[in-house]
């Protein structure tokens, strides 16, 4: 804003002084997340997931009221520092047939922040003064106030009670969250016992530092951890912050310009952005994570060839400075504008960007939170806390050099995410085994046995039996260099147990 940039005496800069302070803003709630991140796993195994998140939100208020208070450029630094350390997400609570729709919700939730920030920005070019940047900042406490209050009566999770051998506590938990306040609903009794067993072999077999995390060994945890950090990073690699990033400067190639324009068409952004975080609510838990980031990839390419086609016939290049993203390192030269030589030429290429924006939201905005959290029981917190660093330095990756690719190589800027996305599609296809629907324990299964992963139906006692099988196998395959006696086991199954060539080749 204006008002801003005066109070913060940013006028009083040279043009390529003030783009780097934008830069530093930018990059330092990045490096702070990035910390906050890594930091986030051991603590959520300290002082719990609640404790964790409490925190955190408590931490965020700080550096807000820090922010909203700023009488100089140190003190909107260090708000900032405290904002992007307060990083985390909850998803070890939420039922295995809800969990997509439950984790979900944080897309929802970015969405909806972002949408209202935009508008609320908006609004603030009426309000005079330095109140038209310090509202918006104070406004932030409101939802941090709500969700602190909220978290207050959130249950701590289940595992993280087993963890700390408070076992009753545990299946008090349960029973709350799934067994309608019964301990001995037969639910509860089989989560726990999942749970228990997780806990236990995690004591018995892990050191329960980082490197575990980073070994292969028979939980694949190696595997596991390039999957989750996969997923995060392509989620930043399908190109929709560099696409929303340009926005602005779209609006002002239909001959709308200034602050209105831009911040109006981040407003229209915003919106579409929190619209599209509904469908995942009611799709997320029947589709499947894989079919749902596949076919988000190839739209989303689809959308990426229509703008490039657009911007390659019908673009002209021109030079302006002021079209340059506040946060780029793009400061040396003018950035290249691609004006497209007709407003309906410019209304079409909008359009598809819009679409494209709201593919994002439907498939990887949702999906590439949910994933990551949905690959680990041994390790989840350490696991996500490198997961959710590997996004930020992606996206920090992604906005930095955006500037500079299209300034090199224009319309093409668009072929180059639209191949990108029809990699990750081929990508996801090939190697993301599915998770929908499967307990945390399951998925241990489904790494550690090597099912069919792409058959989302199977569950216990199936994926037990056939692990019991399996472990057989392996063992006749190397009973040279192991000598205790497994030989019998699938012979030894309870009457009622599905065994392996009942399952339709599982």
């Amino acid at each position: 804003m204006p008002q801003f940039l005066e109070d913060m005496e940013f006028n009083l800069m040279s043009q390529a002084d003030q783009q780097r302070q934008g830069s530093l803003l930018i990059s330092t709630m990045m490096a702070a997340a990035f910390v906050g991140s890594l930091a986030a796993g051991p603590l959520a195994d300290i002082i719990g997931r609640k404790g964790l998140t409490l925190l955190g939100t408590t931490i965020f208020v700080f550096g807000d009221v820090l922010q909203v208070g700023a009488d100089s450029i140190a003190m909107v630094y260090g708000g900032r520092v405290m904002t992007g350390t307060s990083v985390g997400y909850q998803s070890e609570i939420a039922p295995k047939e809800m969990r997509g729709r439950l984790v979900s919700t944080i897309q929802l939730s970015i969405g909806l922040g972002m949408g209202l920030a935009y508008w609320i920005d908006y609004a603030g070019l009426k309000v005079q003064g330095s109140m038209s940047w310090r509202l918006p900042f104070g406004l932030q406490l409101i939802p941090a106030i709500i969700f602190f209050v909220g978290m207050l009566a959130t249950p701590e999770s289940p595992r993280y009670l087993v963890q700390k051998q408070q076992d009753r506590r545990a299946i008090e938990v349960l029973a709350l969250i799934r067994g309608d306040g019964k301990r001995d609903h037969p639910d509860v009794l089989m989560e726990f016992t999942e749970i228990k067993q997780s806990i236990t072999y995690e004591r018995q077999h892990t050191s329960g530092d980082y490197w575990y995390l980073f070994k292969r060994g028979n939980d694949n945890n190696q595997r596991r951890l390039l999957l989750g950090m996969a997923v995060q990073i392509f989620q930043q690699l399908t190109g929709v912050n560099a696409i929303m990033l340009y926005a602005p400067m779209l609006f002002e190639t239909t001959g709308a310009s200034g602050g209105n324009a831009t911040l109006f068409a981040n407003g229209i952004s915003g919106i579409i952005n929190c619209v599209s975080a509904i469908p995942p609510l009611i799709i997320m838990d029947r589709w499947g994570r894989r079919p749902t980031l596949v076919m988000g990839s190839i739209i989303c390419s689809m959308c990426l060839i229509v703008m490039s086609i657009i911007s390659g016939i019908h673009g002209t290049v021109e030079a302006n400075d002021s079209a340059k993203p506040t946060g780029s390192l793009a400061d040396e030269s003018s950035l290249t504008l691609l004006a497209l030589d007709g407003r309906g030429y410019t209304i079409a290429f909008m359009v598809t960007m819009y679409v494209y924006i709201f593919s994002y939201g439907c498939s990887w905005g949702p999906a590439g939170w949910a994933y990551p959290t949905e690959l680990y029981s041994q390790g989840k917190y350490k696991a996500l806390g490198i997961t959710s660093a590997a996004s930020w330095i992606a996206t920090f990756a992604v906005i930095q050099l955006s500037p500079f690719i299209l300034d090199q190589v224009q319309w093409k800027f668009y072929t180059i995410y639209a191949v990108i996305c029809a990699v990750l599609a081929l990508v996801i296809y090939k190697y993301l085994p599915e998770t929908m629907g499967k307990s945390l324990e399951e998925v241990d299964l489904i790494f550690t046995c090597d099912f069919n992963t792409y058959d989302h139906a199977v569950h216990h006692p199936q994926t037990a039996a056939e692990a019991l099988e399996r472990l057989e196998h392996m063992h006749n395959k190397q009973s040279h260099l192991f000598n205790f006696g497994t030989s019998g086991i699938s012979n030894n199954l309870p009457p009622n147990a599905i065994r392996p060539d009942n399952t339709n080749n599982v």
